[in-house]
């Protein structure tokens, strides 16, 4: 690589000959904070004398601080440790992160009593350069207490302003309500004035302002802050004080003239032309409808003036109908009556005529109110909470719902885009204004309302377009917003009047937007450097001030990395303060890497503009190369800026400086993988392979060699794998594969074979190849369409529970209504549910009896009907029937035909009693059968039992008597025998045993 001095002055790059610009080509970005930078430019390959035209060693902040920065980072708070000393101080997005020892060699004859004291000077230094308040310092750390317990609250109230006025709303409101308890007016006002210059669209303040102002008589002053308020805060509640205020101003009852009517009438339609079409401006409406009322005149009557007061009336009335508000009900009920009372046949015509009209609000008025019960309108704005933290979730629902509210007017439910284009406009206008007022630090919606009204070219009463204007404002509640620096930036490329004049006023007026944003990151990332010192320097002054304990014990070494190399000196463990000291360190060193970036990309998209505007331009004359310059100049930047530039240079003018950029930034981030990357791909662009390598092997070894960045290493591994893979021999691919599995034994072995034939579109290894469809594509069963059967087995049986006399019926499916799951309870159901479920009744109980009837079953229904009232298994808890021997007893049992039965009974039944010979109730005389039989015959009363004394026999001439009147039938015939004779031996119940 040619020394950059020669080659970038030939380019139209010649910075040599300028030191500052030269400075500031070093500047370091957050993505090589992990690396040193000048002590391992030379493992890369790269010779000192290139280093040396670079620039050498030099502070990246002589460009953003200045040299009292420079100074107090050369004194910066140096932590007692043994850490091994480094050549270059770690970088962070342009921040001193460490100081290096080389530094501190030179004050070693600093005592150090000195120490505390040089410190503080430091700090004192950056803050004045930085254009803040020095911080105080004391040399006694033990009356800090005692000196903040000495601090007015109102210092501290301010204090905090100070540090955050847009976020610390609490102390803005405690700041006002003490000067209001203390009654202090002259600060009273000074802080409302500083709060709505922060806060312009916070009604609530500027209400509690005026009628401070309105209580002590002081009218002028309060008509000064309605001029300021009025036309940008949309609020009811201050639009309606306006109006309170007009009317106490001009009395009406003492009024001959007129004048003072005429004042508050032109107050009402001033109001209602504004914040009518706000859904809780109700009693406005209600109000300048009983104002019309109470003029001069008679409604009804003939003079003039009573038709005058009856036009007004009219007129009032069908405007209000119209929109949907809380007390619509009532205005249509008294338009109703007001019509009808003065006209029937008239009176009918103008509500048909305005019946829709309402139908439309009362319908809309619904909708908003459903929408409004979750939705918060609130106008003292908060700073949207970090994704992840507290609040985050609650606010992204708030602006979700803003934005249905939204959506919901464009849907023009009023049905009014057609027939009044500009009534539509105002309500969806005032409903983004309204959003604006709750979410005025969300730049998206600033971005959506100033886009839908250039869209529709809504203007203003001095015909100037409103979207730009709300461009305007939203970048001045945002002023560190990109999105809306780019809309602004983009709306003034497309739409610049005098496109085609001065084309240096063109830029210039396209880039103001972008200036503008990148002062706002700079000075945060000031402020963000500031507040790391500070929090620091206070850490460190506490732990000086506690006793060194530390110092007599015997030191703890951290062995954990050092079990491969016993002859290293062993790292010192490091304390508490300093730990803590690095965990601050780290939070602001991710914080300033969020800002580089956004800072880098800022000043890319700059670049593309300015090349689109002017091309590639000079150092001095504007275009691309200016922009590079500028952005070189201010520092902070990431290897993103190198990249951009580096190909526009090469793709679109085909510069050979493009490739003197990537060489530039290679030396500038050593360890950034993604840069290298973009190098590699390139160079492979255009075939210079043998770079590429080189380039290549570099850098890896550079990463590969510290534990800390190895897992740095593997996007490069894998993308030259990729590209030899599909370029490269064999015998390169499998070397390749063998360095990947040494350095990542964790990845899969199988992986970076599979990536040889994969793209990112599609992998012919892990598509599935379908053999059988119907095997491998079998579809899943979403709901089972009958109840598998419980094993008692497998289960702890329930506690016995009284059976319900109706029959039960088993679920052959799913129900209808609700989706069917596996319930744990249903074994063991709840008290309340012991009972028999009965079948369901109406349209879903006749469609699950129809799936019962269509089920094809092998039974007959009489069996059917007889597992249904069986109670279930586990209800049984004395000895159980063996089913095999039950069925053979069934099958084998031999039955008469019918006509040898006849003969030998007659045609009577015969049935024998039990072998016990128990006589059970006469309750059950009269059970059925079967559902489907008849009623036994009763038959054998007790004239004809047994158990009679002049019973000659076991047998009686006829057993089948019918019984005698009145006499109860018996449920059991007679026993043979006699009541308790033996049964015969072998036979159960008459029958015998096969």
């Amino acid at each position: 690589m040619a020394p950059e001095d020669v080659t970038w002055d030939e380019e139209g790059y010649g910075v040599a000959d300028d030191p500052q610009a030269q400075l500031s080509d070093e500047q370091v970005d957050d993505s090589a904070q992990d690396s040193p930078v000048s002590g391992e430019v030379a493992e890369s390959g790269v010779d000192d004398e290139d280093d040396t035209d670079d620039g050498g060693d030099y502070d990246p902040e002589s460009v953003g601080f200045g040299t009292a920065a420079e100074v107090a980072d050369k004194v910066a708070f140096t932590t007692p440790s043994q850490r091994p000393p480094s050549a270059k101080p770690k970088m962070s997005g342009g921040f001193l992160v460490e100081a290096s020892d080389d530094e501190d060699d030179g004050n070693n004859d600093t005592p150090a009593e000195e120490a505390p004291r040089a410190r503080g000077q430091a700090v004192q230094l950056a803050a004045v350069n930085n254009g803040a308040s020095p911080a105080p310092l004391t040399d006694t750390p033990s009356n800090m207490p005692r000196a903040m317990a000495n601090l007015d609250p109102v210092a501290l109230l301010e204090a905090r302003i100070k540090e955050d006025p847009r976020g610390d709303m609490d102390a803005w409101q405690n700041l006002l309500a003490d000067h209001r308890r203390r009654g202090r007016l002259d600060d009273l006002r000074s802080v409302y004035n500083r709060f709505v210059e922060v806060f312009p669209q916070a009604a609530d303040i500027w209400v509690d302002w005026i009628e401070m102002e309105l209580g002590m008589d002081n009218f002028m002053e309060a008509e000064r802050l309605f001029g300021r308020s009025l036309m940008s805060v949309l609020n009811v509640k201050l639009w309606t004080l306006y109006l309170n205020y007009i009317r106490r101003r001009n009395d009406l009852t003492n009024d001959p003239a007129g004048q003072a009517r005429r004042t508050v009438a032109q107050s009402y339609d001033f109001v209602i032309d504004n914040i009518g079409v706000d859904r809780d401006s109700g009693n406005i409406w209600q109000d300048y409808v009983n104002f019309v009322k109470s003029a001069p005149g008679q409604v009804g009557g003939t003079g003039w003036q009573d038709q005058q007061k009856m036009d007004q009336l009219r007129k009032a009335y069908q405007r209000a109908i119209t929109v949907p508000m809380l007390t619509i009900n009532n205005l249509w009920k008294e338009y109703d009556q007001f019509e009808m009372g003065l006209n029937k046949v008239t009176g009918r015509k103008f509500i048909q005529e305005r019946s829709p009209g309402y139908m439309s609000a009362k319908s809309a008025n619904i909708a908003l109110d459903n929408m409004m019960r979750t939705l918060r309108r609130t106008n003292l704005p908060r700073l949207p909470p970090a994704p992840g933290f507290d609040g985050g979730e609650g606010f992204r629902n708030q602006v979700q719902m803003w934005k249905k509210w939204i959506a919901w007017e464009k849907e023009d439910p009023l049905v009014l885009k057609d027939d009044e284009p500009e009534v539509f406009k105002q309500r969806v206008l005032y409903c983004y204004k309204q959003a604006l007022m709750a979410l005025r630090f969300w730049p998206e919606i600033w971005v959506d309302a100033a886009a839908w009204c250039l869209e529709n070219d809504v203007r203003d009463n001095d015909n100037r377009p409103v979207g730009t204007e709300l461009l305007l404002q939203g970048i001045a509640a945002n002023p560190e917003s990109v999105l809306l620096a780019l809309k602004h930036a983009d709306h003034i490329e497309a739409h610049y009047p005098e496109k085609e004049g001065d084309r240096s006023e063109f830029a210039k007026a396209v880039r103001q937007p972008f200036d503008t944003v990148l002062d706002t990151l700079y000075k945060m990332g000031d402020k963000v450097k500031e507040r790391e010192k500070l929090e620091v320097n206070t850490l460190k002054q506490a732990a000086a001030r506690e006793p060194p304990v530390q110092d007599s014990i015997e030191p703890i070494y951290d062995d954990d990395d050092d079990d491969d190399d016993d002859d290293e000196e062993k790292k010192p463990k490091m304390s508490p303060t300093e730990q803590r000291i690095v965990a601050i360190q780290n939070a602001y060193a991710v914080e300033s890497q969020i800002l580089s970036r956004t800072i880098s990309y800022v000043w890319i998209a700059l670049a593309r503009a300015m090349r689109r505007l002017q091309g590639k331009g000079s150092q001095t004359e504007g275009g691309l190369r200016k922009v590079f310059t500028d952005a070189r100049q201010r520092g902070r930047l990431t290897s993103d800026v190198y990249v951009s530039v580096a190909l526009l240079e090469s793709v679109v003018y085909k510069d050979p400086v493009g490739p003197k950029i990537f060489e530039r930034g290679a030396r500038l981030f050593p360890n950034d993988e993604g840069f290298m990357i973009e190098y590699i791909k390139y160079l492979h662009a255009k075939d210079d392979t043998t770079n590429a390598r080189v380039v290549f092997e570099t850098c890896v070894n550079r990463l590969i060699a510290k534990p800390e960045t190895l897992q740095r290493a593997k996007p490069l591994y894998a993308y030259f794998h990729k590209y030899e893979s599909q370029y490269g021999e064999l015998s390169q691919i499998s070397k390749l594969e063998e360095r990947m599995a040494e350095l990542f034994p964790e990845d899969p072995k199988l992986s970076c074979f599979t990536a040889r034939y994969s793209s990112d579109k599609f992998d012919p290894i892990t598509a599935p190849i379908i053999i059988s469809k119907a095997v491998q594509m079998r579809p899943k069963q979403m709901m089972p369409t009958t109840e598998q059967p419980v094993s008692a087995r497998n289960s702890i049986p329930p506690p016995r529970q009284e059976q319900s006399p109706r029959p039960h019926y088993l679920r052959a499916t799913a129900s209808p209504k609700r989706p069917y799951g596996f319930d744990e309870e249903e074994l063991n159901p709840p008290k309340r549910l012991a009972r028999g479920v009965s079948p369901l009744k109406g349209a879903a109980g006749r469609r699950l009896d129809q799936q019962r009837r269509n089920q094809a079953s092998a039974l007959h229904r009489d069996i059917t009907f007889l597992l249904g009232i069986l109670p279930p298994a586990q209800s049984y808890d004395a000895q159980r029937l063996n089913p095999t021997a039950l069925v053979s007893l069934l099958r084998d049992t031999q039955l008469p035909d019918y006509t040898t039965w006849r003969a030998q009974t007659g045609g009577q039944y015969r049935a024998l009693a039990p072998s016990h010979g128990r006589q059970t109730s006469g309750d059950y005389g009269n059970r059925p059968i079967s559902p489907y039989g008849r009623l036994a015959s009763a038959s054998g009363g007790y004239r004809s039992s047994p158990l009679r004394t002049d019973s000659g026999g076991p047998y009686q001439a006829n057993p089948y008597a019918p019984p005698e009147a009145g006499g109860m039938p018996p449920a059991w015939p007679p026993a043979p025998g006699g009541y308790g004779a033996p049964t015969p031996p072998g036979q159960y119940g008459g029958y015998r045993y096969q």
